[in-house]
């Protein structure tokens, strides 16, 4: 089974009944893989159903799902993994809204600064690795990145800092590397000179999924229609991301805050118009490999049922 996020035509019909939230909280790291949001926003897609959603900028999920938890965020974009932990701890009972991005080569990458002696995933065995949170995505797929060197390693230390931070890190040696997404990696290669180290999206990890929106089961219980009309304006943002670039260029010199030259030259990410349970699973699965969960998650018993109403079926 797939549950859709969204179809091509997705507009609010006349019967739709309204949010029961009019103005919405939703957390938000402003990578290029949030430009389906930030498209549908700049268009009028969210007014159009009547809602209107704050952007807060997060540095990574990892707070933020606690923010989500308490009511002070009403949705989450951030990392699988960071919401997959919380929900395990109890710290959150997380429900997947809709699906975020996935990584395509070369937009999930490990950089290091340009006169590294680093050469190999297996050369990061012990060193300072920055991440904009620990116990996140990034760290698992650099530990399975490192994994499949068939040597012996030390896992890094993982150090947490923005990704506007990272560049200065990488020069100043703060660290020895650094995991980013785009349009950072870009912009950290573009104005310091930074040079890939390796994809940390490949092999066992190749097209793994990035991030998607959340909410917290009690709002998605007392504001169904709310999640609705979120799904339908977002998805109509994420057809807009698909299928013309230059808009999402565009997006992102504003929301992102890069120049022309970069935003032209990104790597864009895979945009989704599903949210696919298999697909997902291999991120729990994958932490239970690594002992990030003890036990096997599954992420189908997640995914909000409202995603599979007649509105989002292909």
């Amino acid at each position: 089974m797939v549950v859709v996020l969204a179809a091509a035509c997705t507009e609010a019909a006349p019967d739709d009944p309204a949010p029961e939230k009019a103005r919405i909280k939703l957390g938000v790291l402003p990578v290029l893989g949030a430009a389906p949001v930030f498209l549908a926003s700049e268009k009028g897609f969210f007014a159009q159903e009547g809602l209107e959603v704050e952007f807060v900028t997060i540095q990574g999920a990892g707070a933020a799902v606690g923010q989500m938890a308490s009511g002070e965020l009403d949705m989450v974009f951030g990392n699988y993994v960071s919401f997959f932990t919380a929900h395990a701890r109890g710290t959150a009972t997380v429900k997947f809204v809709a699906d975020g991005y996935y990584a395509n080569p070369r937009t999930w990458m490990v950089l290091v600064a340009k006169d590294s002696p680093l050469r190999k995933p297996a050369d990061l065995s012990g060193k300072r690795v920055a991440v904009t949170t620990v116990n996140s995505l990034a760290d698992l797929t650099i530990k399975s990145m490192m994994s499949t060197t068939g040597v012996t390693i030390t896992t890094p230390t993982f150090v947490e800092m923005a990704y506007t931070d990272m560049g200065d890190a990488l020069k100043n040696r703060t660290v020895d590397a650094a995991l980013l997404s785009e349009p950072y990696i870009t912009d950290v290669a573009k104005r310091y000179g930074a040079l890939p180290l390796f994809d940390a999206a490949s092999g066992p990890t190749a097209d793994i999924p990035i991030s998607g929106y959340a909410t917290a089961e009690k709002f998605a219980t007392a504001n169904p229609n709310t999640v609705r009309a979120f799904q339908r304006a977002l998805s109509r943002g994420a057809q807009i991301a698909v299928t013309d670039r230059s808009e999402v260029e565009r997006s992102i010199r504003q929301y992102a805050g890069v120049d022309d030259q970069t935003a032209a030259l990104v790597t864009l990410v895979g945009y989704p118009t599903s949210l696919d349970p298999t697909r997902l699973q291999r991120v729990p699965d994958l932490m239970v490999s690594y002992g990030a969960l003890t036990s096997r998650l599954d992420a189908r018993s997640m995914i909000l049922p409202s995603a599979v109403s007649k509105s989002f079926l292909n």
